[in-house]
């Protein structure tokens, strides 16, 4: 649900704020007052191109900035992970759009995303249904989840349950076709295969040898440095250097005086007991530099190992993968494909006996999907068609047909094989005649914004708790009607308003009559320029506006119109609780 909108120097709106409520909300003013701008705002931050000629003369940027509930998660929905980045369930939606001479960019909850990333948000967010170029019913690709969304409960788990058979079907046909080579491009894939799993098998290659080998390296190329060190430090510590005593030497001497000492005084005997402890220490250490010469005295040799190694690690890293771990990945791979070649005719035998299961499956699923979808659209149909009558359409016709396309390469389904879809075999078209006798053609073609509107407005009536969308908006959904039909759009858009928030701009008082929340859009001159505001209404504001609306003017007896028309959609509303 929306829930609050703010508009900054946007066409002659210098800088309005609305509270969004849930309910049917009305927008009324006079004409050119900027009513519709409102809806090019909150399209602009859904993500839709805005011109920008929009931008309020001398003026930078225009900031519009809408805030909405977080929308709930649609479990069949697939673009969810697309958008998991930016969205997190239970937190509100902050989403802006800045609009520059030059460019314009998008944020939601403060990162900047593209326009695409922002319309699938907006399309889970709002409905909208005025001009055709934004239109619902303009867009084919929408109507099977109109349709589906008439009976959730059945049909979701067995279009979810098709889905999964597709993508099975889809990696089988893929691995037949792989396996369907020709004969001696299959050999030579054969030799390849068997010549890079037998030339890494045969390196002996490990994760973590590279940086053990280049480790070594560095001490090896290094050697001669360390026999010197390691020489220098054996002398100082145990013989004689450059005329000096040793370290050892030097302790021993000093074991030899404290000795003496302790057979005088014992007291000295923890003196020479310490320093005993430094002489076998010395010992060890000069051990240890004897086996340390001696290992690199002995191994000057290994480092054209390691230089050989390391040569043969690159030349497999440029052939098969980046690191190690990729190698081996390599290896695994091509294993697996050489297996596959090697057992062709088996591997084939059992694809095509998986194959002839999954599609055996798919036929009764999307048989099932298929008789669902039918019953539905027949239905809708029928319910869509009655209500375009109480809609002032009592000529229009409206026809959901669900159709199959037959396809070599299909699914067979009884005698006959059928084109498959991710979401089952069908596609389904919406067909409208405004008029009677007249042909039924694709509701895109034939039908007229105020068409268009009336005929969503026939099928939201008909979803009820089934449609996802929070938000519903339509712009001027009276066009052309009025007396009882425009009550019956004013009744239908107030119980829509009860499982929905619904914004309305209209020019009908017996909509606005029944709305839960009226606004005004008035304009303004301030400074010699025109300037647009927004403003809610309380009963005797509402009182005033309605009776301009019925007659252009504020006089008494379109007052008491007014008055009646509130009064009478206030018992209707009562009544209907």
């Amino acid at each position: 649900m929306l829930e609050y909108l703010r508009i900054r120097n946007f066409g002659i709106f210098e800088d309005a704020e609305v509270e969004l409520r849930p309910g049917l909300s009305v927008f009324t003013g006079e004409t050119g007052a900027g009513k519709s701008m409102i809806v090019d705002a909150v399209l602009s931050c859904l993500g839709r191109r805005t011109p920008k000629d929009l931008l309020r003369t001398g003026e930078e940027r225009a900031i519009i900035e809408l805030l909405a509930r977080h929308p709930p998660r649609d479990e069949d929905d697939e673009g969810d992970d697309a958008i998991s980045s930016v969205l997190e369930d239970g937190d509100d939606l902050a989403l802006q759009r800045d609009i520059l001479p030059d460019r314009s960019y998008m944020r939601v909850n403060g990162k900047v995303v593209s326009l695409g990333m922002a319309q699938e948000i907006g399309s889970r967010l709002v409905d909208i249904h005025g001009q055709q170029e934004h239109h619902s019913l303009m867009k084919p690709q929408y109507y099977l989840p109109i349709l589906d969304s008439l009976d959730r409960q059945h049909v979701a788990p067995r279009r979810s349950r098709f889905t999964e058979l597709y993508r099975q079907r889809q990696n089988m046909l893929s691995d037949i076709k792989e396996l369907g080579q020709g004969g001696s491009q299959r050999q030579r894939e054969i030799d390849l295969l068997l010549y890079q799993v037998q030339e890494i098998d045969d390196s002996k290659i490990r994760e973590g040898e590279e940086a053990e080998l280049r480790s070594e390296y560095q001490v090896l190329s290094s050697q001669k440095r360390l026999i010197e060190l390691a020489q220098t430090a054996y002398g100082l510590l145990y013989a004689s250097h450059r005329g000096k005593q040793s370290v050892y030497e030097q302790v021993n001497e000093a074991l030899s005086v404290l000795k003496k000492s302790a057979a005088i005084d014992p007291a000295a005997s923890a003196a020479y007991e310490a320093l005993e402890q430094v002489s076998f220490t010395c010992e060890a250490a000069v051990d240890a530099l004897r086996e340390y010469q001696e290992r690199l005295s002995h191994e000057p040799e290994r480092i054209a190992q390691v230089t050989e190694r390391l040569d043969l690690i690159l030349k497999l890293k440029m052939k098969y993968g980046e690191s190690e771990a990729a190698i081996l990945k390599y290896a695994k791979d091509a294993g697996e494909s050489l297996h596959k070649l090697m057992h062709r005719e088996d591997i084939l035998l059992k694809l095509n006996e998986d194959l002839a299961s999954v599609e055996g499956q798919m036929a009764e699923v999307g048989s099932e999907l298929s008789a669902l979808r039918q019953k539905l659209a027949e239905l809708m149909s029928r319910q869509v068609t009655s209500s375009l009558g109480e809609l002032g359409m009592s000529g229009g016709r409206f026809e959901a047909r669900v159709v199959t396309e037959a396809d070599d390469a299909g699914v067979l389904v009884g005698k006959s094989r059928i084109k498959a879809y991710s979401d089952g075999f069908d596609k389904v078209s919406f067909l409208f005649s405004a008029n009677l006798g007249e042909t039924l053609s694709s509701v895109n073609k034939v039908a007229s914004g105020g068409e268009l509107s009336r005929l969503m407005l026939a099928i939201k009536s008909h979803l009820e708790d089934n449609d996802p969308v929070p938000t519903l908006i339509f712009d001027e959904i009276d066009v052309g009607i009025g007396g009882d039909a425009g009550q019956a759009v004013a009744e239908k858009l107030w119980k829509l308003g009860r499982r929905h928030q619904v914004l309305c701009v209209t020019h009908l008082a017996s909509i606005a009559s029944l709305a839960d929340h009226h606004y005004v859009v008035e304009k303004t001159e301030r400074d010699g320029r025109t300037v647009a505001a927004v403003r809610p209404l309380s009963q005797e504001g509402r009182v005033i506006e309605i009776a301009r609306m019925l007659s252009g003017s504020s006089l008494s007896i379109s007052s008491d119109h007014a008055r009646e028309l509130l009064r009478a959609a206030f018992e209707k509303k009562a009544s209907s609780l």
